[in-house]
């Protein structure tokens, strides 16, 4: 009896400690034999295997820099999404690779203890490339004509385990910290959001025996930014061992973490196929670029130097007429500074124009590696005009592309490439990075705008990305058509500084503040009503409103199926930008819920070059399938022309108002019945549908103040 009482009071005790969220399952079982077997940490074998973690979902922390109080209140209203499995005594061992002993000992002084990867031999630190190139020869067979694995760029997952290689111990730093490939990890407030992120997904995701091993590459540029004391406190988060509530981290030397980490054997690789001398050769070259330059900088100096925010007019320049002699001494004999960094891009691309990346400038030294070297220095003054200038001529690319396009794909989603009022590339299907690489730097794109070939895979992988954690964006989306989704973020801009002088561009703003903006634009209810709540300043007129909403392709709930009601009371079928569906074989060949029938009507859609104006078709789809849908017993008894409804309705706003700016003034109305543009569109439909021996009028009695096409072919 006695016995039965002490058991109980234990249990009473440890239920109070849960309760108080002193102690966790976790801690009272630490082999976790509380969950399904498939949840389980794996045991300890020569070879690991990631367990599926699509179930488990991650939320995303974007730090703010663009100060704007409706874009603050969105992020407050918008619930992160959480995983309702989190592991509370995984630990996650940080090791921070420093590039040179001098940066090691600035570090020192702040109490963060770092590595630089000398003093970490005999294990090495590779690029993450040089792991997918080590498992290319998995599976390779030239008997069975097997070419291995293909080049995917590894997860945060994988490169936190640790490798035995040729008899050698090798790590790889996330593809967070790849410069190689893209600009993006320059921006550091971007890097610093995204190592919170491999953190929370780590803790979220981990299912491998041992503890994983995070790679935090630090470079000297790092301190001279303007966000020098977010890396330390992020730093000195991590030595603290607490990130947040729910992200255990333990910083360590590499010779003691590896002792509890995961690893990973590649016994199909040799010395034959892979030398020692090739790794070790990889291991040490960032740290010897960076000593081996022969001058040093200050760590400190270019924090105090105001960072100059200027766009790059390539086509119209200074250096246009200059011969090469004059140019080749203008950049041996100018050094690079802040202030003459955007000049030396300017010349440089003239030499570029001659001769391509190949032409010499001087004895063993071509215009690429002029490119490379104002490429660093532009990272290191956060001159982003400029880098993103010198990565579209260096045609760079993200290694991870491929996998976001495909990321949108499986998600029922079509892409699309292009510049905003030009023509566009469709993918519909996965595609290798070779054939994305020359869709972006063709002449469609890269040919017209030098800007646009990198502008549109940072775009790409941030909607990737917000697919993965916030897919309630992209509501009523079909087709993700980068080129004016892009041109959203542009009107968003300058909604945004309406209040300032400055001029602002997309080409100078970081890749963080992009980011920002284009979770706005997609998170930016444009169905709202000016009138409901909210300071007046922070709202947008009716026509910014349809302006955004065409321009991210957005369309009401149910909408596909609306018009396919619609056409099943249209003999003669849907005419829109000398388009036409036919009423048969499509509702004989299709259902209502079909994607193939979604994917027609967005191509007709597509044929719109103006978004406002797209957003009126949408608009008047909607109020006839909503007057059709209450009297039943009406059909159309000839082919509808959308695009003729909207010109009458405009022309009966235009003679009701005595409207100057006929289609600047509709696109301004409020989508109401009374004094709104639903109410001209009605009366318009109800004249088609009862007059059918009605005439056309000639529109271009139009007092149309901007003359736009509004239909292309696309």
């Amino acid at each position: 009896m006695h016995h039965d009482f002490y058991n109980k009071s234990i249990s009473q005790d440890l239920v109070s400690l849960i309760d108080d969220k002193i102690l966790t399952i976790s801690d009272l079982d630490p082999i976790r034999r509380y969950l399904p077997p498939c949840d389980r940490p794996k045991q300890n074998s020569r070879y690991s295997s990631i367990q599926d973690s699509s179930r488990y979902q991650y939320s995303l922390n974007i730090p703010k820099t663009i100060s704007n109080q409706s874009y603050d209140s969105k992020k407050q209203t918008k619930g992160s999404i959480i995983s309702n499995v989190t592991f509370s005594d995984l630990v996650i061992h940080i090791v921070a690779i420093s590039e040179s002993v001098r940066l090691q000992q600035v570090l020192a002084t702040y109490g963060i203890q770092t590595q630089t990867p000398k003093q970490i031999e005999p294990l090495l630190i590779l690029p993450p490339a040089e792991l997918v190139k080590a498992y290319a020869n998995l599976g390779a067979n030239k008997k069975l004509g097997f070419t291995g694995r293909p080049e995917r760029p590894f997860g945060v997952l994988g490169t936190c385990k640790v490798y035995r290689i040729s008899s050698k111990t090798v790590l790889c730093y996330p593809l967070t910290f790849e410069t190689t490939d893209f600009y993006m990890s320059s921006d550091l407030t971007l890097l610093l959001d995204n190592i919170r992120s491999d953190l929370e997904f780590i803790t979220k995701c981990w299912r491998l025996k041992g503890r994983p091993i995070y790679v935090i590459m630090l470079r000297e540029r790092h301190l001279r930014g303007p966000q020098k004391s977010e890396l330390l406190e992020l730093l000195t988060q991590i030595r603290q061992g607490k990130i947040s509530s729910s992200i255990c981290v333990r910083l360590e030397r590499l010779q003691t973490a590896i002792s509890s980490a995961c690893i990973e054997h590649l016994d199909f690789l040799n010395t034959s196929i892979c030398p020692a001398s090739d790794w070790e050769s990889v291991a040490v070259a960032e740290y010897r670029n960076t000593n081996d330059t022969g001058h040093y900088k200050s760590l400190t100096d270019v924090a105090k130097t105001p960072v100059l925010s200027e766009d790059i007019d390539y086509n119209d320049n200074e250096f246009k007429n200059f011969s090469q002699s004059e140019l080749r001494d203008y950049i041996c004999d100018t050094d690079i500074s802040i202030v003459s960094l955007k000049d030396h891009t300017l010349a440089t691309y003239e030499l570029y124009k001659n001769g391509g990346l190949d032409w010499m400038i001087k004895e063993n030294y071509r215009v690429r590696n002029h490119l490379e070297h104002l490429m660093k220095e532009a990272g290191t003054y956060q001159n982003w005009a400029v880098i993103r200038f010198v990565s579209s001529l260096l045609h760079k690319m993200v290694d991870s592309l491929a996998p976001a396009v495909t990321n949108l794909l499986v998600r029922g989603k079509i892409v699309t490439m292009g510049i905003f009022g030009y023509e566009e590339t469709v993918i519909d299907k996965p595609m290798r990075p070779n054939e994305i690489f020359k869709i972006l730097y063709s002449e469609n794109i890269f040919g017209r705008s030098i800007f646009h070939a990198v502008l549109l895979q940072e775009l790409l992988i941030n909607i990737a990305v917000f697919m993965n954690t916030y897919p309630q964006l992209f509501n009523g989306i079909l087709k993700i058509r980068l080129g004016w989704i892009l041109e959203a973020i542009k009107l968003e801009l300058e909604h945004l500084k309406t209040d300032t002088d400055e001029t602002v561009t997309l080409n100078i703003l970081s890749p963080n503040s992009i980011k920002q903006l284009l979770d706005y634009v997609l998170s930016t209810d444009s169905q709202q009503s000016t009138q409901q709540g909210g300071d007046s300043s922070e709202q947008r007129s009716a026509f910014q409103k349809r302006q955004m909403d065409g321009a991210v392709s957005r369309v009401p709930s149910n909408f596909y199926e609306h018009v396919w009601s619609i056409l099943e009371r249209t003999p003669g079928g849907i005419k829109l930008c000398n388009i036409l569906l036919p009423q048969q074989p499509t509702l004989s060949d299709m259902t209502d819920y079909e994607l193939n029938f979604s994917l027609k009507i967005e191509e007709m859609l597509s044929r719109v070059a103006d978004p406002a104006y797209r957003c009126l078709v949408v608009e008047m789809f909607e109020a006839i399938n909503v007057l059709l849908k209450r009297n039943p017993e009406l059909r159309f008894i000839q082919t509808l022309d959308v695009n003729y409804l909207i010109d009458e309705a405009v022309k009966l706003f235009q003679h009701q108002t005595n409207s100057k700016e006929s289609y600047q003034d509709f696109y301004n109305l409020p989508i109401s019945l009374v004094g709104g543009s639903t109410g001209y569109m009605i009366r318009v439909i109800i004249n088609y549908l009862f007059n059918a021996t009605i005439q056309k009028s000639d529109t271009n009695d139009l007092n149309i103040n901007t003359n736009i096409d509004v239909c292309k072919i696309s």
